[in-house]
C-alpha cells in the first residue's frame, strides 16, 4: 500500500470511559479539536459548555472571562477526569538511559 492507513476518527458522542467504563460523552475540543470525555448529566458547576453541531458531532470549549456563560444552545458539563474513580497513572516513564560506547571519528581525525 503506497499512502499510510488513514488514522481512525476521534471519538465523539456518547461512550465509555476506558479506565472506569463509566458513561462519558465524547466531545471534540473548539480550541483544537482534541477528544475530551465529559459527564453525561448537566452541571451548573461544570467549565465546559457542550453544544452538538448540525451534522451531529459533540463540540465543547471551556468557558474563559470573555465568554463565561453558555450560550444559544450550549450546556454545561463538567470534564469526566474530575471525577474519575480510577486515578490516571502517576508521572511519566523514564526513558532507558542512552549508553555511548564512543565517539565516530571525523574526517581529518582517522
Amino acid at each position: 500500500m503506497p499512502y499510510p492507513t488513514p488514522r481512525p476518527p476521534a471519538p465523539n458522542g456518547p461512550g465509555r470511559c476506558p479506565r472506569c467504563l463509566q458513561e462519558v460523552l465524547w466531545c471534540l475540543t473548539a480550541a483544537n479539536r482534541v477528544p475530551l470525555a465529559v459527564d453525561t448529566d448537566r452541571d451548573n458547576a461544570g467549565n465546559q459548555a457542550v453544544r452538538q453541531d448540525h451534522t451531529g458531532r459533540w463540540l465543547t470549549r471551556q468557558l474563559t472571562k470573555e465568554r463565561p456563560t453558555p450560550e444559544n444552545d450550549e450546556h454545561l458539563h463538567m470534564p469526566h477526569i474530575k471525577s474519575c474513580p480510577v486515578p490516571a497513572p502517576r508521572g511519566a516513564r523514564t526513558p532507558a538511559p542512552r549508553i555511548r560506547h564512543g565517539v565516530r571519528p571525523v574526517r581529518w581525525q582517522r
